[in-house]
This record gives structure tokens, C-alpha cells and sequence, in this order.
């Protein structure tokens, strides 16, 4: 729960709740899926996944309660059981867009 809410805040700390609801989901969307890896450890740190494991974003970020609870409400109710990707600007190459919220583009396979 702290690694996904960690996470959640090095990709969206300033995006609304339901962004970063949907950043948490893209976590749990990968952690299902037989496309990526089996733990929350090897899903954000897989390379090019997520930039701010890598950027150094991460290490200027903390676990906040708000994101911890969001995390755990995701758990018990996702939001979207699509979305597999994000990013900033434009949907990505590949995929199938889903919706666009605050500042990322959400897309599935």
C-alpha cells in the first residue's frame, strides 16, 4: 500500500482524486494482468514504467495518509479495471484510449 501511494504521488501530486484514483488503478490493472510483472515492487520499478522511479522524483516524494486511504479504497472498489497506461500530454502510441483527466491520458491495451 505505502509503495503504490508513493508512487501515486511521484506521478500525480497535483492531479485531482480521481487522477491519482486512476494512477493507483493503472498499479493494480498491471499487477492482474499476465502482461507485466506479479508485485507492486516489480510493476513500478520495470523499466520505462513509471519515470519517477527512475527520474528522481521519487526521492523528493512521501507517503501521505490521503493517497494511503485512496489506495485502500481502490482495493476495495476500483474505479477503472482498464487502464494500463498513462502519460502526460497525448494518449501513447499504442493502446486504446480511455479518458483524459487533469493531466493524464489513460489508455488499456
Amino acid at each position: 500500500i505505502d509503495l503504490i501511494a508513493l508512487v501515486t504521488m511521484a506521478e500525480a501530486e497535483g492531479e485531482c482524486v480521481e487522477g491519482k484514483r486512476l494512477v493507483i488503478d493503472v498499479i493494480l490493472n498491471r499487477l492482474e494482468s499476465s502482461r507485466f510483472d506479479d508485485t507492486v515492487h516489480d510493476v513500478v520499478y520495470a523499466s520505462g514504467a513509471f519515470s519517477s522511479m527512475w527520474n528522481g522524483r521519487v526521492d523528493r516524494c512521501y507517503v501521505m495518509d490521503e493517497i494511503r486511504q485512496l489506495v485502500v479504497e481502490e482495493l476495495q472498489s476500483r474505479t477503472n479495471y482498464e487502464v494500463l497506461y498513462f502519460r502526460t500530454k497525448h494518449y501513447h502510441k499504442f493502446g486504446t484510449p480511455v479518458v483524459q483527466v487533469g493531466n493524464h491520458y489513460f489508455s488499456t491495451y
